[in-house]
This record gives C-alpha cells, structure tokens and sequence, in this order.
C-alpha cells in the first residue's frame, strides 16, 4: 500500500514537472535567442528563467489542481456519486464559470430527471424496471396497486408466475432479444375478479442509474377482452332470439300453404300466432335499435333540464291502468322541491317505464309498488364511484313484493338477453334488454343502479343521478 502510494506521488511529479516544462518552454527558447544574440548575459538568462519557472510553477499548480478536482468530481457524477462540489478561485482562467455552467446543466438533468420519475411513477398502467439478475428495482403506483406496495426487491418472476413471462424474461436477461410481447391472465384471489394483461418487456439501451437493464410495461386490456365475449355473446344470442320466432313463424307458413290451406278454424288460429311472433320480434328488433344507438351516442351528453317529480309523474300515470289490470297499486311518493337533472328526458323516461313495468309484471298480486325519489349526499358505498365522486345525487327507488331474486342472479341482471329462470319469469313476455338499455342509459347519465332483493323486504331498483349544479 505504501509503495503504491509513493509511485502515485512519483506519478503526480513527474506529471507536473512535464506540464512545467512544455508550458515555460517558449520563455525558454526566447532567452536562449537572446543569449546567442547577445543581448542578456547567460547570469540573466539564468535568473529571468528562474523567475518565470516559479512563477509559473504556481499559477501551473493552482490551475492543475482545481482542474484536476473538477476531474475527479466528474468521475463521481459520472458513476452516480453525488458528492460535495470542490472549491474555485472566482473567475481564475474561467474555470468557475465552467463549473457554473457545468452545475446548471447538472440541476437540468436532475430536474429533467425527477420529470421523468414523476411521470413514471404516475402512469395509469403499470411499470416496473429490474436488474441484471431479475430482481425489481422500480414500480410505479399502478404496479404497487396491483401487486403490492413490497414489490421492489423481490424477482420479478414472483409477481408474473407462469412458463411464458419466465421465457420472455431469460430471453431478455441473456440478451437474446431487445424486446417480448405476450399476454398475461391473472385472476384475483380475493374476489375471483379475471384480468388480462399485454405485457411488453424490452431491455434498455445503457443501464439505468438504479441498475435497471429492462423495463416491463403491463397495458390492462380486460375492457377489451370483456367487450369482445360480450359482443360475441350478443350477437350469438340475437341469432338464436331471432331464429326462434323465424322458424316458428317459417312452420305456421308452411302448415297454411299445405294441409291447413283450406281450414277456416286452422287458418285463424295461426295467423293469430303469427301476428304475436312478428310482435315478438319487432320489440326484439326495437330494442337491439335502441341498444346500438345509445351505445353511438354514449359520449353525448344531453342539457335537457328534466324535472324528476313531473318525469315520475308520467311515467306512473301511464302504467297505473295496466297496474290495475295485474292487481296492483303504484304508489308514488316525491319530494317535489327536488333539484333539476340535466339529460335526455326520453331516456330517463324510458329508464323508469322500464323498471315499473317490470315490477308490475314480477310482483306479487293485490300489492302496491312505491316509487320514491330523495336527496342524498353522494353514491352508495357499493357503487364503483364511490371514492371518486362526492356529489349530490337523486337516490329513485321501485319497490315491489313479490318472488324473490336469487343473490347468484343479481349481478346477472343487467346481461344482455339474460332472464332470471322462474316461473313467474317464464311467464312473462320480454327480449332481456330492458335491464341491460336501461343501465346504459344510467352510465351514461354518470349514475349509478343497485339492486336488493330477499323475501322479507321485497325487491328494489335503486337509480342514482348527479345533480349538476
């Protein structure tokens, strides 16, 4: 060690005598001209040098070691060292003011760094970043969400367990390949709720100051892959709906223009069931319509101003004949100093005739159905908007007694095409698209619908509404 130590000092000398000597080297050569010229004696010449030499020699020292400082400071910054800044004679041969340049453009890296961390960091989708031997090394908000706030400095093949994402990751690791694509299904063990992940793993051109050689970006594509069942659902279904009335109806044409062709009785009978066939399917054919063009118009929002007690008002008004018909009474109670809604009239209304007429149709005989609208501060804490919304709302109930819901078919409720499987729902003419219009509409009125049902306390729909203030 102490040998080391003197060949370093050695070193420093030696360096310092060379750089001495190439800078006094012109002054050298110019008393040696006048020497020769005879102009100064060679005692002069001598003197004259020694004098430059060491005058030299300091200023050399000054500016070498603070050059020299600055150096060793760069290094530091350079392999992530963050040390203390050396000291500068102000403004000795500029190289206080090429620090002060220097520093200015370090504080803009640093800012420009905590930009981009922050921005990292606030990502919608998850991120995370891992190391050369797979451990990870950073995760945005969205990752520790997901996965965990213990996230950081455990492997990452902890999080993402299956063959596929550990194949990806070695490939990445052993530099095999830049960049992998694949998709990633996780199942939550809490609520059994599916996601589906694209997953995109691509290693980094120069390792990160936190070590990190790749970066994992994970974009939740369960909306997409949900959309995609549904819609494959909905048109399976609508075939099948259709196709059932068609082929009954195609029977009834042929049975008329066969053995039926004469039969005054027959031909009655199935132009009867023909004409409730076409009705069938011209209510199916109505509400697919109605689907699609509030699906088109989802983003619209309406500024109609809607007086709720007068909406309600109406739409009981018109089904209270067809109440009386099934044994029923509905009976409405309002606040009437309600606040305004802005929105579509005609799809609130239809949201209403919707949900009373099914009541109607569901409940029990010789029972009453209440209607009843109030004002709440902010959404159930079932709904999703809970958290994120504080607002007033307009809470719109509709009561019924009558069969029980079972709890399995709840959530089922608002699936397009889906009946729950009774007696009384066998009964009961319908295409399975009210619930699901009817919460559309809602969503797309920012509200929110709740359903509770047992047999001690009946069934209700519950609407809730911002009131835009």
């Amino acid at each position: 060690m102490q040998k080391k130590k003197e060949q370093k000092i050695i070193f420093r000398l030696l360096r310092y005598l060379a750089r001495l000597v190439v800078i006094t080297l012109p002054t050298t050569l110019l008393l040696i001209v006048l020497v020769l010229c005879h102009k100064i004696s060679w005692s002069t010449a001598l003197g004259g040098f020694a004098f430059v030499a060491l005058i030299t020699g300091i200023i050399t020292k000054i500016i070498f070691h603070e050059q020299e400082n600055f150096i060793t400071y760069l290094r530091n910054i350079a392999q992530g060292i963050d040390t203390e800044p050396p000291h500068f004679h102000f403004g000795l041969f500029g190289l206080f003011r090429l620090f002060e340049s220097f520093l200015s453009v370090k504080n803009l890296w640093s800012s420009q760094t905590l930009s981009d961390a922050t921005i990292l960091k606030n990502l919608p989708d998850p991120l995370l970043m891992v190391d050369h031997e797979g451990y990870i090394v950073f995760s945005n908000m969205a990752a520790q969400d997901f996965f965990g706030n213990d996230l950081n400095t455990s492997l990452a093949t902890t999080a993402f367990q299956g063959d596929i994402f550990s194949t990806a990751m070695t490939r990445i690791l052993r530099h095999q390949t830049p960049t992998e694509w694949f998709e990633w299904s996780y199942e939550d063990p809490e609520n059994g709720q599916p996601y589906t992940f694209q997953v995109r793993l691509e290693r980094l051109s120069a390792p990160a100051k936190n070590g990190a050689i790749a970066v994992i970006v994970m974009h939740d594509i369960t909306p997409f892959k949900l959309f995609k069942q549904q819609q494959s659902d909905f048109f399976a279904n609508a075939s099948h709906e259709l196709k059932t009335p068609l082929s009954i109806l195609s029977g009834f044409i042929e049975t008329l223009q066969g053995p039926a062709k004469d039969d005054e009785n027959a031909r009655e009978k199935f132009l009867n069931l023909m004409a409730e066939q076409t009705e069938r399917m011209t209510h199916l054919v109505q509400d697919l319509l109605k689907l699609s063009r509030i699906q088109m118009t989802e983003k619209t929002k309406q500024n109609n101003v809607i007086l709720l007690p007068d909406l309600l008002q109406g739409v009981v008004e018109g089904l209270r004949l067809k109440a009386q018909n099934n044994h029923k009474i509905l009976d409405l109670k309002l606040v009437h100093d309600l606040p305004r809604l802005m929105g579509d009239r005609n799809e609130l209304h239809q949201v209403f005739q919707n949900l009373i007429d099914n009541a109607v149709k569901y409940g029990a005989d010789n029972t009453s159905i209440t209607i009843t609208a109030q004002l709440r501060n902010g959404f159930p804490k079932t709904s999703e908007r809970y958290f994120s919304d504080l607002r007033q709302v307009i809470a719109i109930s509709v009561h019924n007694w009558g069969e029980p819901i079972p709890p399995q078919n709840i959530n089922r409720l608002f699936e397009r095409f889906y009946r729950v499987d009774s007696i009384k729902s066998r009964r009961v003419e319908g295409t399975g698209l009210g619930l699901g219009i009817a919460q559309q509409i809602i969503h797309k009125h920012d509200g929110y619908i709740h359903v509770a049902s047992s047999a001690t306390k009946g069934t209700t729909f519950t609407v809730y509404l911002p009131i835009d203030l």
